[in-house]
């Protein structure tokens, strides 16, 4: 990324999430004056949170240590918190205003605003712990979805077990101890073949193989392999870096390229178009070797975008992740108009697309609008 479109990015990142905290503040502001002794340590508290995330994110890149990766991760932490403080502000602020217009609260809460204030921050403050903390638990529970598909192809006795993860995002926020989880829900699935569909990887690779990726890797079970392809954050981590790591474990990495499976099907992998942006070419997918075989196609690609190159190409089924299903309330219907398919199954001509909300998290530890899954495909063939 050239340094003048990373400083536009930054300015307008930084732009919203100052917008974004100045609407909680306005708020909050009202209220300190009713909180007696929690005055100082909610105004403080507050402000920290706030420069949390920024200061980490950016301090880190500078200069990383335990200090910066400690703001990052609150500053997270914070970043869902406030993300669910505007959505229950914004519901307050509308109920106040239809309240001009229709009895909505009683009369008497008017003849004792600081009692209503400070009734209004402590519903905001207990519902936005309990969102939160439900959004954690979803977030580390996930769950495992089975599909029995059939693709063209050479018959087989029983079907073949397709485990299927994305999105990891394996750093600051997923740790070694939710990661062996992971893991542990792959191989409880008994898979015949592993496809991990890109951002295996958060932000650095070097915060990864601190929780022991390339280790846990290697523990996956499938007699037929397990393969990967890079997302976009891999190339934002440095996709050679990545590369090596994942090989390490014993995955094989596709990139652009293809590789026949006992004979049923070819599976290809694709670069992400992130590649693009960091000096990579990413090849058109007709131009792949073994796309245009006899065998029946399978191809990884992280982002579902351009859906039709696929049916021009004759693919039997695509595996996507990248969209996270919004991840966060409400930020799924944003994702729903900006992918023609943002999870689950899409046929589409001859071509069968299955999207996954992914299993790891982006930003905030927490899922308040998909679950994270590990999908299952039992594909039989005829």
């Amino acid at each position: 990324m050239k340094l003048s479109s990373l400083f536009s990015f930054l300015g307008i990142a930084l732009s919203i999430y100052a917008a974004a905290n100045l609407y909680i503040w306005i708020h909050l502001a009202r209220v300190i004056p009713h909180l007696g002794s929690l005055k100082t340590p909610v105004f403080a508290g507050f402000w920290l949170l706030v420069a949390a995330f920024p200061l980490g994110r950016i301090g880190g890149a500078f200069f990383r240590c335990r200090f910066t990766d400690l703001l990052s991760i609150i500053g997270s932490w914070y970043m869902g918190i406030m993300v669910t403080a505007i959505l229950l502000l914004a519901v307050l602020d509308i109920l106040r205003l239809a309240d001009h217009w229709f009895r909505v609260f009683p009369g008497s809460i008017a003849l004792r605003p600081g009692n209503a204030r400070l009734a209004a921050f402590w519903i905001v403050l207990s519902l936005t712990v309990l969102t939160v903390a439900a959004g954690r638990w979803n977030a580390t529970n996930p769950a495992i979805r089975e599909y029995d598909i059939t693709l063209r192809g050479t018959p087989r006795e029983i079907p073949l077990r397709i485990a299927i993860a994305t999105d990891l995002h394996v750093g600051l926020l997923v740790k070694n101890h939710w990661l062996a989880r992971m893991i542990g829900t792959i191989n409880s699935t008994s898979p015949d073949i592993v496809l991990l569909v890109g951002d295996i990887v958060d932000s650095d690779v070097t915060n990864a193989l601190e929780e022991k990726l390339s280790e846990e890797l290697a523990m996956i079970s499938a007699p037929l392999g397990v393969f990967a392809v890079l997302g976009n954050h891999e190339f934002y981590a440095g996709a050679q870096e990545a590369v090596r790591s994942f090989e390490a474990g014993g995955v094989k990495v596709l990139r652009d390229e293809s590789i026949e499976i006992e004979g049923l099907f070819t599976l290809v992998g694709r670069d992400d178009r992130a590649a693009s942006r960091r000096g990579a070419a990413r090849i058109p997918l007709s131009e792949i070797s073994g796309v245009d075989g006899d065998l029946p196609a399978i191809v990884m690609d992280h982002n579902p975008s351009d859906l039709q190159e696929a049916v021009e190409a004759s693919v039997a089924l695509q595996v996507s992740g990248h969209t996270h299903r919004g991840q966060l309330w409400p930020f799924n219907f944003i994702t729903n108009r900006i992918f023609e398919q943002d999870w689950g199954f899409l046929k589409k001509g001859e071509t069968l697309f299955y999207v996954s909300s992914g299993v790891g998290v982006w930003g905030p530890p927490i899922r308040t609008s998909s679950r994270p899954e590990v999908v299952v495909l039992n594909i039989s063939f005829q």
